[in-house]
């Protein structure tokens, strides 16, 4: 029986009930409220809006059954709605209550894509316009990239919404056209694998195919989007051809040129070709891709753009398996400016060690290579312990590399002037003395008797705990929060050589010598005693560009990132600064980054070690190539030739294939009347 409601008011409450309902049961009060409306009176711009934020709270079941049963009442939502929805008015309150929902900057705000059962009031042809009118009402470029990021992942989701595709590539194109290229680089590069992924699902792939197409072919400029499905390609490719279908086929020829185009347009990096062109080169021997990226790339649209915020000079790290850990930590070395030209400068063959770093820092600096692959780092620096291939602490990293170099040298420094000054060699510093060296006075003074005990250590980096409340710090405080004078009690009471026995005291550290360069770590990790397991602090901290120690004034000019909620996984980058510029250093990959980004960390994504430089001490330039000591330039020297001949060989195997074609268009059935990223045609179905 369907309910019957007096006035406006009884069903507007009546949709507001839902959203507190058991979650299994808020999509069939919908329906009947919608039933009951449509019963009646007709739908009302209230409760239009209200109907739409009600569909953001139904979940999507995961059991089989039940799944069923969703479909079947979201299909009933939708014709009640198509029903009701009689004229482009309803439409567009539709629409824009959905996008209000969406675009929410919240992170706690997350809308079901049961909510997308709206979409489907919408003709295809009508999209353009229903995109044009969202972005003509002025919405901030935050929510913009937000709701983008949302209708992705919907995509995921329910291969229901037909529309949604469409939509999403429509946006995609209206945000192209208005110029916003940093939404759209953004959420290529978080988007492109999963949605890569889908192509292997028949009932998604005309949805998802064109905006693969789309988001791949328009980063001309930069190949890190190009880079993250490489891995995913084989996979890809197999199940494609697995399925044998008109639709896979047509996906496997449209992806696959596009694939060899955009090696031979980013040529510099064979390494990471390799499991591409063995994928490849055996399907398209004789296809014909120089066609493919005749479109304009998102960084050509804006004149200057692509210099002032995608081409950068930086050289990347390749991940060795899950060393993302180190590359992060050597990537911020190197943009400590004392301690690389410290380094490099060194004439002394100290170790193997600091014989290799050197080269590596050297090479970061002049080599041609788009990235180095830092095998000979990883075996000699591995910590005890870390296995190869497993995720480790970057911190635990750090120092041990920066312990072992000290050693090293301190070891170098006794031998070499054994026959010499003694005392000289003893206070003589280490080159990471001299960076990241500092002391600090510790005092302990007894409860009981007042008498107070000192002790002077030297440190590299302070690792700074959270205080136990759940408000958000500032690096400041937490520095604050380390240096607070601590109480020694119970179990962690003091022992007093003068009144002979364990008392309560007070300990207070203090810095004595503050460092050149100053390294904190903020301690996100703890241990759980009852998983046996380090878990992670999800709490945010807000990142000084400006910290005061010792009278001293430090400003931030490197961060080791840690993505992911637990120690042993995730992945660490790194972002810093070179004189005004941002760059984020992601393994393999070197990009301008925006001054903003270090505010928009927001957990699981948090700030892990912080690298200060002294304001007091004047900042290094880049050192020459020509001052180098002539080993390094020998390297250097030997690296670039075999880039060059590496470079010829690529550019001769990739382009030969082709060097025969014309440029007329595939033969019918090879896939031509497929998809085009340009165009936004749909796969063959």
């Amino acid at each position: 029986m369907i309910p019957h409601f007096s006035s406006e008011m009884a069903v507007k409450q009546k949709v507001i009930e839902c959203v507190g309902q058991a979650q299994e049961a808020r999509l069939q009060i919908i329906l009947r409220a919608l039933e009951g409306i449509s019963a009646q009176d007709g739908l009302q711009d209230k409760i239009c809006v209200q109907i739409v934020k009600s569909l953001g709270s139904v979940p999507i079941p995961s059991n089989a059954v039940s799944y069923m049963k969703f479909i079947e009442d979201i299909t009933k939502v939708r014709d009640i709605l198509a029903k009701e929805f009689c004229n482009k008015k309803h439409t567009f309150i539709a629409l824009k209550a959905l996008y209000d929902e969406i675009s929410n900057p919240d992170p706690e705000r997350q809308p079901s894509p049961a909510m997308s059962i709206v979409l489907q009031l919408i003709d295809q042809r009508s999209i353009p316009h229903a995109v044009k009118y969202i972005l003509g009402a002025g919405y901030p470029e935050q929510n913009l990239e937000r709701a983008i990021h949302t209708l992705c992942n919907w995509l995921k989701k329910c291969a229901w919404a037909e529309n949604l595709g469409p939509l999403v590539l429509a946006f995609m194109e209206g945000l192209e056209a208005e110029q916003h290229y940093e939404i759209l680089i953004d959420v290529a590069l978080a988007e492109i694998e999963p949605l890569f992924k889908l192509l292997m699902f028949h009932k998604i792939r005309k949805a998802v195919g064109p905006i693969v197409l789309y988001m791949l072919s328009r980063n001309q400029n930069n190949p890190q989007v190009f880079h993250k499905i490489i891995p995913l390609a084989s996979t890809v490719f197999q199940a494609l051809e697995k399925e044998g279908s008109e639709s896979s086929m047509n996906c496997l020829y449209e992806m696959g040129n596009l694939l060899m185009a955009l090696m031979n347009h980013f040529p510099d990096y064979p390494e990471l070709y390799q499991p591409l062109t063995d994928v490849l080169l055996p399907r398209f021997a004789d296809s014909d891709c120089k066609q493919v990226l005749r479109c304009k790339s998102w960084e050509d649209a804006s004149g200057s753009y692509v210099q002032n915020k995608y081409f950068v000079e930086k050289v990347g790290l390749t991940n060795l398996g899950n060393t993302c850990y180190m590359n992060s930590v050597l990537q911020a070395l190197f943009m400590t400016k004392t301690f690389r030209n410290e380094v490099l400068l060194c004439n002394n063959d100290i170790s193997q060690l600091f014989i290799k770093l050197q080269e590596l820092f050297a090479l970061l600096q002049f080599s041609n290579r788009a990235a180095l692959s830092p095998n000979d780092i990883l075996d000699l620096a591995r910590p005890p312990g870390f296995i190869a291939g497993q995720q480790h602490d970057s911190s635990e990293f750090l120092g041990f590399l920066l312990d072992t170099l000290h050693e090293q040298e301190n070891n170098f420094i006794k031998m070499t002037s054994a026959s010499e000054d003694e005392g000289a060699a003893a206070v003589t510093p280490t080159v990471v003395q001299q960076s990241f060296g500092g002391k600090t006075l510790t005092v302990s003074r007894c409860g009981e008797c007042g008498t107070q005990s000192e002790r002077i250590d030297n440190f590299r980096d302070l690792q700074l705990s959270f205080p136990n409340r759940d408000e958000n710090q500032t690096v400041q405080t937490l520095l604050e929060y380390y240096l607070q004078p601590e109480k020694l009690t119970d179990d962690n009471k003091y022992h007093c050589e003068q009144c002979s026995r364990l008392t309560d005291s007070e300990r207070i550290t203090r810095i004595m010598e503050p460092p050149t360069r100053l390294t904190l770590t903020l301690k996100h990790f703890h241990y759980d005693p009852a998983s046996h397991q380090r878990t992670k602090l999800l709490q945010t901290v807000a990142l000084d560009e400006h910290l005061t120690l010792d009278n001293c004034r430090y400003e931030l000019y490197a961060v080791v990132v840690h993505c992911g909620s637990s120690l042993d996984s995730g992945h660490y980058y790194t972002l810093a600064k070179d004189k005004s510029n941002w760059f984020k250093f992601n393994d393999y990959s070197v990009t301008k980054a925006a001054p903003e980004c270090l505010s928009r960390l927001k957990p699981p994504e948090t700030p892990y070690i912080l690298f200060y430089s002294r304001e007091d001490v004047s900042d290094m330039e880049d050192l020459p190539a020509a001052v180098l000591p002539p080993r390094l330039q020998l390297v250097l020297g030997k690296d670039n030739a075999e880039f060059k001949r590496d470079r010829e060989r690529r550019s001769v195997k990739l382009y030969s294939i082709n060097q025969d074609k014309n440029d007329e268009p595939p033969p019918p059935g090879c896939g031509g009347g497929g998809f085009s990223a340009s165009s936004g045609n749909m796969f063959v179905c």
